[in-house]
C-alpha cells in the first residue's frame, strides 16, 4: 500500500511543459518593414481574429528567425481627442444700484432690426450712482455645450483676485448656479504674475450665462468673454467586414450572420435591400453554435430616398462584443425588409502589439494554438515608464500574407491531458483511501467468535 503513495503524488504533481515553437501554431503572418529601433509596433490583421483559438488573443506569439519567442505586449487602445478653439460670445454689461441683489433684478433681452439691447430694472428703485454688477453672456447661437468661460480684460491689467458668481438660464428669469465663489483677476509678486481668467463648470447647453461680481466695488471691466467647449473624441479608424445575413429557415423575420472570427466588434451597420424601408431590429449574439442567444441591443434600420438623396440608418454602437454568430430579428408586422439580401457590416478597432526585435529576422506573428497560455507582458513591463501621451520611438511595421504552419488542427479545442491526469490521480487517491478505510475497519472487528 505504501508503494502506491509515491505514484499518486507523482501523478498529481505532473506539470512538465515544452518550449513553444512555430509548429505549435496554426498560422503565421510575416512582420515586414522593420526599422532599426529596438521597439516595433504592428496592427493585428483580420486573419488573426478569424483563426485565433481564444477571443482574448492569448495564443499570439512573435517568433524571430531562429524560432525563439520574443517579448511583446498589447498597445493600449487610444481615443484621439481635440480641444475646440474658444468661441467669442456677445456680452452686455449689467449696471444698477451697488447694493442690489441678483434676485431683485429683472432682465429683458431684445433682438430686433439687427440690434440687440438688454434692459435691467431693479424691483426696488434706488437713487444714486450705478455700478457694474456683472455681465450677461449670450450663448443662444451655440450648437455645442460649454464647460467653461474665459474672460479678457484687455490691456488694463487686473490687480488682485475678486470673487464672482456664474449662473446659467434659458429665460432670463430662472437661473442655476454653476460657480458660487469663483476667483478672477491677477496677482504679481517678485517679478512673477499669476492670472486667473477661466471658470470651469459641468458641461451643459444654456442660452444665457450671467456673471455677477460678489462686490461691485471690485468689478473688473471686461473686453470680451469666450466660451470653452469640452474635448471632442474623434472616432478611431475601424476595420470592417461585410457578410450576407441568411434567413433562418422556418422562422420568418429572423436572419443569421456569421462573421467567421472573434472580432472585438463595437459597431454594426445594416444595409437594407430595398429603398423606402423602415423596420425595427433586435440584435442577439453567441460565441458558439451550441450556445443560447444573448440579447445585445435593438435599433431601427431604414433606407429612404428623400429629395434625390439616400438616407440610411447610422451605425449601431455596441459594447465590445467578440461573439462570432449574430441573429437579427426583424418585426414582420412592420413589413419586413422586402426582397433581396440583407447586408451586415461589422466594425472594430484593430489592436496593436509592441515587441522587441531580439535576435535576427525574419520575424513572424504566429497564432492559433488551443494549448497556448497567455504570453503577453504588461506594456509598462515591456517598456518601463510607458506613457500613452509620450510613447518612446518605435518603428511601425506591417504584416504580409498568411503562412500555414500546423494548420486548423492546432487551433481546435483538444482534451486537456494535464487536467484529466490530475482528476484521475485524485480519483485514484479517493479509491485507495476508501479501500484502506475498509481494510482498517475489518481489522478492528477482529475474528468472528461463535
Amino acid at each position: 500500500m505504501k508503494s502506491l503513495l509515491p505514484v499518486i503524488l507523482a501523478a498529481a504533481s505532473l506539470a512538465a511543459t515544452a518550449a513553444e515553437s512555430p509548429e505549435d501554431f496554426a498560422f503565421a503572418v510575416p512582420i515586414e518593414g522593420l526599422g532599426a529601433d529596438a521597439l516595433h509596433r504592428v496592427a493585428i490583421p483580420q486573419a488573426v481574429y478569424e483563426a485565433a483559438a481564444f477571443a482574448d488573443l492569448r495564443d499570439l506569439r512573435v517568433f524571430n528567425g531562429a524560432g525563439e519567442v520574443v517579448p511583446y505586449a498589447f498597445r493600449p487602445v487610444e481615443r484621439a481627442s481635440e480641444k475646440p478653439a474658444p468661441v467669442a460670445l456677445p456680452i452686455f454689461p449689467l449696471r444698477g444700484p451697488p447694493d442690489a441683489r441678483s434676485d431683485e433684478l429683472d432682465l429683458n433681452f431684445d433682438k430686433s432690426g439687427g440690434r440687440v439691447s438688454v434692459r435691467l430694472r431693479s424691483r426696488e428703485v434706488k437713487a444714486g450712482p450705478q455700478a457694474l454688477l456683472g455681465y450677461l453672456i449670450d450663448a443662444s447661437l451655440l450648437k455645442t455645450p460649454l464647460n467653461g468661460i474665459e474672460v479678457n480684460w484687455g490691456r488694463a491689467a487686473a490687480d488682485g483676485l475678486v470673487t464672482v458668481r456664474l449662473e446659467a438660464g434659458d429665460d432670463l428669469k430662472h437661473w442655476t448656479i454653476l460657480a458660487a465663489d469663483a476667483p478672477l483677476g491677477a496677482l504679481a509678486h517678485a517679478g512673477r504674475r499669476l492670472e486667473r481668467k477661466a471658470i470651469e463648470f459641468r458641461s451643459l447647453k444654456a442660452k444665457y450665462l450671467r456673471l455677477m461680481w460678489a462686490d461691485p466695488a471690485q468689478a473688473i471691466e471686461l473686453k470680451a468673454i469666450a466660451g470653452l467647449s469640452p474635448e471632442r473624441h474623434a472616432q478611431p479608424e475601424r476595420s470592417w467586414k461585410e457578410v450576407v445575413a441568411t434567413p433562418d429557415a422556418g422562422k420568418p423575420g429572423e436572419y443569421l450572420a456569421d462573421f467567421g472570427g472573434r472580432f472585438p466588434l463595437d459597431r454594426l451597420a445594416l444595409r437594407l435591400p430595398q429603398e423606402n424601408t423602415i423596420v425595427p431590429v433586435r440584435l442577439l449574439s453567441r460565441a458558439r453554435p451550441e450556445d443560447g442567444w444573448t440579447p445585445v441591443t435593438h435599433a431601427v434600420a431604414y433606407r429612404l430616398n428623400q429629395d434625390g438623396r439616400e438616407l440610411v440608418s447610422p451605425d449601431i454602437a455596441l459594447g465590445v462584443n467578440s461573439h462570432r454568430y449574430w441573429l437579427l430579428r426583424v418585426d414582420p408586422a412592420a413589413g419586413g425588409i422586402g426582397s433581396g439580401s440583407l447586408l451586415v457590416k461589422a466594425g472594430w478597432t484593430p489592436r496593436e502589439i509592441v515587441f522587441t526585435a531580439r535576435g535576427s529576422g525574419p520575424f513572424r506573428l504566429a497564432y492559433g494554438s488551443s494549448k497556448a497560455q497567455a504570453g503577453s507582458l504588461r506594456i509598462d513591463t515591456l517598456v518601463p515608464g510607458w506613457r500613452t501621451d509620450q510613447e518612446p520611438q518605435m518603428s511601425v511595421a506591417s504584416t504580409g500574407a498568411t503562412q500555414t504552419l500546423a494548420g486548423d488542427a492546432a487551433a481546435r479545442p483538444r482534451a486537456d491531458l494535464k487536467k484529466w491526469g490530475l482528476w484521475s490521480a485524485l480519483l485514484a487517491g479517493v479509491v485507495v483511501l476508501a479501500w484502506m478505510a475498509w481494510r482498517l475497519s475489518k481489522q478492528m472487528q477482529g475474528p468472528d467468535t461463535k
